[in-house]
């Protein structure tokens, strides 16, 4: 049995496909492609497949990351060629497959080993770089960065771990931030952008990579 882990990026409309809808887009996608899926024990089992953390809606990604367990007859490997090829073949417009890459079976799971992600965070309208960048100095520079999520109180600036801001081949002014991405400390960038004073529905978000455990 092998273990792959896929390196996808969601773009176009599927930014407005929700986790729970494109992980059953990849499952028919992966049928699709006659790919050999290892299944789950049980009474109902389903295609052994490990997803890292859920994208808001309306959120694209660059780097995003999944495992998949194939189960291929014996002396049968994967070949990454003709792997891309073939899912990418089967996956609808905004879905592609970037690169694939060959684990241990027993590594720990995605969710365990995710420390860190780093976003896009594109300010539609925005036409002066130093704007931004003069509002982000003026936060960091807050002992506290006091937000409220799910009716709870927290500091946002200790999950902020680095930053920069620029302008894109587009002229968009855009800022790249890395924030923790642990299941005890999840960074929001959009919650960043509210801090900043912009509108967190307006800004355009991407999730460029993901910074695993070592």
């Amino acid at each position: 049995m092998e273990r792959i882990r896929i390196t996808f990026e969601k773009s176009g409309a599927m930014r407005y496909t929700s986790h729970l809808d494109l992980q059953k887009v990849w499952i028919r996608a992966l049928l699709r492609a006659k790919l050999p899926l290892a299944y789950t024990q049980g009474f109902h089992p389903v295609p052994k497949v490990a997803y890292s953390w859920p994208l808001p809606l309306g959120w694209g990604t660059k780097g995003e990351l999944m495992d998949i367990w194939l189960d291929y007859p014996e002396n049968r490997q994967t070949d990454e060629k003709t792997f891309i090829q073939d899912v990418n073949n089967s996956l609808p417009a905004g879905l592609r497959v970037l690169e694939i890459e060959k684990l241990p079976y027993s590594d720990p799971a995605l969710t365990i080993i995710i420390q860190s992600a780093v976003y896009r965070i594109i300010f539609p309208g925005v036409k002066d770089v130093r704007e931004v960048e003069r509002k982000m100095c003026g936060l960091m520079e807050m002992d506290k960065i006091e937000r409220e999520r799910r009716g709870k109180t927290y500091d946002m600036k200790p999950l902020i771990e680095d930053w920069s801001v620029g302008v894109s081949s587009e002229n968009e002014v855009f800022m790249q931030v890395q924030m923790a991405a642990r299941d005890s400390a999840m960074g929001r960038p959009d919650e960043l952008a509210d801090a900043l004073g912009f509108d967190p529905f307006a800004v355009n978000i991407d999730r460029i990579k993901y910074i695993l455990k070592k």
